[in-house]
């Protein structure tokens, strides 16, 4: 305006250079007012308005949307409590007991050691990369939720899905 330009050329220009859709709603409301009439100032608090309100409208999303973006870290977070058990405690205790089932039916001919009795190998290893598997799936796709229910896009999920699955590397990487 100081250089000599129209106040809509102006206008036109801070709309394409932010390139923001709050700021566009703002100066096509503004343009259209200035064509129809030269009294802009309701116009103008009207916009102001409007933009205040959307901006709250988005606050409180976000701070209602992070109450489930927590529910689902701390979901991914006791999965991974749970498979972690597993892999560490479980599977190699049932190996044990099945070895050792094996072992005392061997010594007592006629003794049917039942389930246990055909547990003799267990393959930690494949369960291990099962439980892996899994909790990179879990990882990818609650990612893909936290993004869809905190940001409002999938693609914003990538960033929580990155981190979700990199904490289960770590977390199997440790076993």
């Amino acid at each position: 305006i100081q250089w000599g330009a129209s106040v809509g050329d102006a206008l036109t220009r801070m709309e394409r250079r932010t390139n923001a859709p709050t700021v566009s709603r703002a100066v096509t409301l503004v343009r259209n007012a200035m064509a129809a009439s030269g009294d802009i100032s309701p116009v103008l608090h009207i916009a102001a308005d409007e933009a205040q309100e959307a901006r709250r409208l988005r606050r409180e999303r976000r701070q209602e949307m992070l109450t489930y973006l927590v529910v689902i870290y701390i979901s991914f977070f006791v999965f991974l409590g749970i498979v972690t058990a597993l892999t560490v405690s479980f599977i190699p205790a049932i190996e044990a007991a099945g070895q050792t089932g094996g072992a005392a039916s061997e010594q007592l001919p006629g003794v049917d050691t039942g389930v246990i009795g055909g547990l003799n190998s267990v393959n930690t290893a494949a369960y291990e990369l099962l439980f892996f598997h899994a909790a990179a799936i879990q990882g990818i796709c609650s990612g893909l939720v936290a993004g869809q229910l905190g940001e409002g896009s999938v693609a914003d999920g990538v960033k929580h899905a990155t981190v979700l699955l990199a904490l289960a590397y770590v977390v199997f990487t440790l076993l």
